[in-house]
């Protein structure tokens, strides 16, 4: 590393966030201007015995193995000009330190904050690889979400800990945010096996997730509510990259709207069973006389089996979930997307309870919980564009699958009438980027009927003349909104990747912003499974 030219390799450093001892974390810049978060230490370190350098190659490997959206994405490592390295996607924001310095957090914020915390160390655990130095001072803020810096570090320092280092401060973080709750159910008793067992109270970073989860779900059913939280889903990360050069996303982890009760209006509009029939009283005999023959029994009822179009009605009424309803073979299967635990909860739930009569099974897929946000925001446009008989469209040129390096290229088809597009891709780490209008193309107008391509490539494979997208980490279930309405919904250009968080409240602006002679506003979401 050339001290005056502040460079790694292809690595620009701009500036030192932090050190510790000879371990220090730059700013940085990619070849292709991105940035990232840039740990180092002297070469030499790593080689004081001889087993050091490839136990850190074996550390690195299996950091950067990790996916989870509370942990930065570890993007490269490795050894040049006599300095090892591990480069790691960027996370911005307050340290827990600093905020907890303001005082202790709320309930919600703190078992919040207590539930990505863990289940990030859970996932790295399970993945072979170990923290080293968890604590306050490596949880960042970053807008309602917690996010755990450091990962990939202990493979630098090479520092002699194991999972029982890292679990014991998980239980110091715990106590710390949970001392000021301890009048709360439960809670006291979770502190107490705390203070007097340490880490060997919990085999595992998982089983202390689940009594943290079980206190925040015991005071919510206390107050008569279906619990909030439960166990995290199968952990997925995604991401989507404009070709030249995005800047990073921060991480969000937005909470999701409240979800109604299964709807039960199937089983409401079904008539009731006839009731049994009583069978006659009968008088006393003054003498026995043979018992009468008792009619053969009905056979049983067959359940009446409610219509497929009232089920898939109530389905469309739970929010955060894209599912639909078929049959086959005689059975019903309900199959989809769901963003977040709660919906899936929701959906089972609403099934059970409508489906009665049928043979019925499952094929859904959990997204982040993140992704109800854009979803209720456009619950009415979504409803409106279902209705219509020739509705707005959007279809994916390749996938839905996609893996990295592959184009994203899309088709959209306008309704029967012209309208103005907007479309957005929400991606895993908290952001959205606008594919259109975007600066090279501000062209949102479509005819009625009228159809165009984004992203589209030549017969080489090469972007056209047009802004053009390339999957990419981290990965799994992102989301496609397309907005349809009379008018454009911003006066002027949006940067063309900005936090989620931002750009919902300008949105949920701008739609209640449009004129109410206007034509309802229109969507179209659906689902965008990307891996490496």
């Amino acid at each position: 590393m050339a001290k005056g030219e502040k460079r790694l390799g292809r690595y620009r450093l701009l500036d030192l966030i932090r050190q510790d001892g000879d371990a220090r974390l730059h700013r940085a810049l990619d070849a292709n201007g991105q940035a990232v978060a840039l740990w180092t230490v002297p070469l030499a370190r790593l080689c004081a015995d001889a087993a050091g350098l490839e136990r850190f190659r074996r550390m690195a490997s299996a950091a950067a193995r990790l996916s989870h959206p509370a942990i930065p994405a570890i993007l490269a490592s490795g050894e040049l000009a006599g300095i090892a390295f591990v480069v790691t996607a960027p996370a911005d924001g307050p340290t827990l330190a600093t905020r907890l310095a303001d005082g202790p957090l709320g309930w919600e914020d703190a078992v919040a904050t207590l539930d990505r915390v863990l289940d990030a160390l859970a996932a790295a655990h399970r993945a072979g690889v170990i923290h080293g130095a968890l604590g306050a001072d490596t949880v960042l803020r970053t807008g309602s979400a917690a996010v755990v810096t450091g990962f990939g570090r202990a493979a630098l320092t090479a520092a002699a800990v194991n999972r029982r280092d890292d679990l014991a401060a998980a239980v110091g973080l715990t106590k710390r945010l949970l001392a000021g709750h301890a009048q709360r159910p439960g809670v006291s008793a979770l502190l107490a096996t705390l203070r007097d067992e340490g880490a060997g109270a919990f085999p595992d970073a998982g089983v202390l997730l689940r009594a943290v989860s079980a206190l925040n779900e015991a005071s919510v059913a206390s107050a008569g509510l279906a619990p909030a939280r439960a166990r995290r889903w199968p952990l997925l990360l995604g991401g989507v990259a404009v070709l030249g050069g995005l800047a990073a996303a921060a991480v969000l982890n937005r909470p999701a709207p409240p979800l109604p009760p299964p709807v039960a209006m199937v089983k409401d509009t079904l008539p009731d069973s006839e009731p049994a029939s009583e069978p006659p009283a009968s008088s006393a005999a003054l003498s026995p006389e043979p018992a009468p023959s008792l009619p053969p029994a009905p056979p049983p009822a067959i359940p009446r089996q409610p219509p497929v179009a009232a089920v898939a009605a109530a389905l469309r009424a739970i929010p955060c979930a894209l599912v639909g309803v078929e049959t086959t073979g005689g059975k019903l299967l309900v199959s989809g997307t769901v963003a977040g635990e709660r919906a899936e909860t929701a959906v089972r739930e609403t099934v059970e309870t409508l489906a009665a009569g049928w043979d019925h099974g499952f094929d859904l897929t959990t997204a982040d919980a993140q992704f109800c946000a854009p979803l209720g925001s456009v619950t009415t446009a979504l409803d409106a564009n279902r209705g219509l008989a020739e509705p707005l469209t959007v279809s994916m040129l390749e996938g839905p699958a996609l893996n990295a390096g592959d184009p994203l290229m899309l088709e959209i088809r306008a309704p029967a009438r012209p309208v103005q597009v907007q479309v957005d891709y929400f991606t895993i780490d908290g952001s959205v980027v606008h594919l259109l209008p975007n600066p090279s193309d501000s062209a949102i107008a479509l005819a009625a009927g009228a159809s165009r391509r984004l992203g589209e490539r030549g017969a080489d494979g090469k972007p056209g003349t047009g802004r053009s997208w390339t999957i990419g980490p981290p990965y799994g279930t992102e989301m496609l909104l397309t907005i349809a309405t009379a008018v454009p919904l911003f006066a002027t250009l949006r940067p063309e990747q900005e936090p989620a968080a931002d750009y919902l409240a300008a949105l949920a602006d701008a739609l209640a912003a449009l004129p109410g002679d206007a034509p309802a506003a229109l969507a179209d979401a659906r689902f965008i499974a990307t891996g490496p």
